[in-house]
């Protein structure tokens, strides 16, 4: 979501995200109960938390296990005005995460291409914009870790999280649904049945089958003020060892969302979440216990210029 000015929200708005968080495609009628409104009323609730970017509701995938694409992160050292960088690689095809940070790197991106030409047709993008001043990137290898259910809650205990079997057998309109439920965790299964051309029903059960083989988890993003935090930040490390063990203890910080095995300059990405900044240096400074533990680079967010997790313009054209 673009942040804006300042987020409005009550208890009811509150109740419905994080409802959202748990089960991004909870339907009005399980919604309703918990909030005690009618569906019409949490029907307009929802839809504005989504007009207004309060939340985003997209589906999660490792796209390595399925064939879906090459992704990779970007980070971007600026010169000139930050704001018109950032809208300049937010307007490259297959740019689907960009935030403006401090510290080391000005921008994070994330990119998502059909393959590896175009994963590097992108990355060609951007090094000749304006105000680029220099260009690291980590292709992805695979996401240990997409769950922001325990965002704001330091106490949560571990969730072991089955990984999808890579036997899951996946055809091409599943793989067409996956893309569009990465764009739009709530795309209705009207709306779906419409663009693979099969039945509500049809597409009903594949859905729900690909949810509960864990191909895909749907799960609402909120902005930080929704959940009472003090932000979001980026991690990207560097190991003098082994890179499974230090994925396995910052998959199950509590205050992890995203981890993330790369190839290229970093080894491993996270996003984590923090109350305020006494907080994120203490979660620094147990990561820095670690062995094996290397560098850190730690890029706190501080406005996000793009996010709209679809698979790409590129690869929509390709379909």
């Amino acid at each position: 979501m673009v942040q804006s000015e300042a987020v409005e929200l009550d208890n009811i708005d509150r109740a419905l995200i994080a409802a959202l968080i748990q089960d991004g495609r909870a339907t009005y009628a399980a919604l309703a109960p918990k909030v005690e409104l009618s569906q019409a009323a949490v029907r307009t609730r929802v839809q504005r938390l989504l007009d207004e970017q309060v939340i985003t509701v997209t589906g999660r995938v490792d796209p390595a296990s399925f064939g879906l694409g090459v992704f990779a992160f970007v980070f971007l050292e600026v010169s000139g005005e930050l704001d018109k960088v950032a809208a300049r690689v937010a307007d490259i095809d297959d740019s689907v995460f960009v935030v403006e940070a401090t510290g080391r790197f000005d921008l994070l991106v994330e990119l998502r291409c059909h393959d590896n030409d175009g994963l590097l047709a992108a990355l060609d993008q951007v090094r000749v914009l304006e105000g680029v001043r220099r260009l690291q990137s980590a292709k992805v290898l695979h996401y240990e870790k997409q769950d922001w259910t325990n965002v704001a809650n330091a106490a949560a205990q571990p969730i072991a999280r089955p990984q999808p079997a890579p036997a899951h057998e996946l055809d091409d309109i599943d793989r067409r649904l996956l893309r569009e439920l990465m764009a739009d965790g709530r795309a209705t299964y009207a709306t779906l049945a419409t663009l693979v051309d099969l039945s509500q029903a049809a597409v009903r059960d594949r859905v729900i089958d690909l949810l509960e083989s864990d191909v895909v988890t749907i799960q609402a993003h909120p902005v930080p003020e929704a959940m009472g935090i003090g932000g979001f930040a980026g991690l990207a490390v560097k190991a003098t060892g082994p890179v499974g063990p230090l994925a396995t203890f910052v998959a199950e910080m509590p205050e992890s969302c995203l981890v993330v095995r790369t190839l290229g300059r970093f080894d491993l990405l996270a996003e984590i979440w923090f109350d305020d900044d006494d907080h994120l240096a203490e979660i620094l400074d147990r990561l820095r216990e670690v062995q094996g533990m290397g560098s850190i680079d730690t890029v706190p967010y501080l406005r996000i210029a793009l996010e709209s997790f679809g698979p790409g313009a590129r690869q929509a054209s390709d379909r």
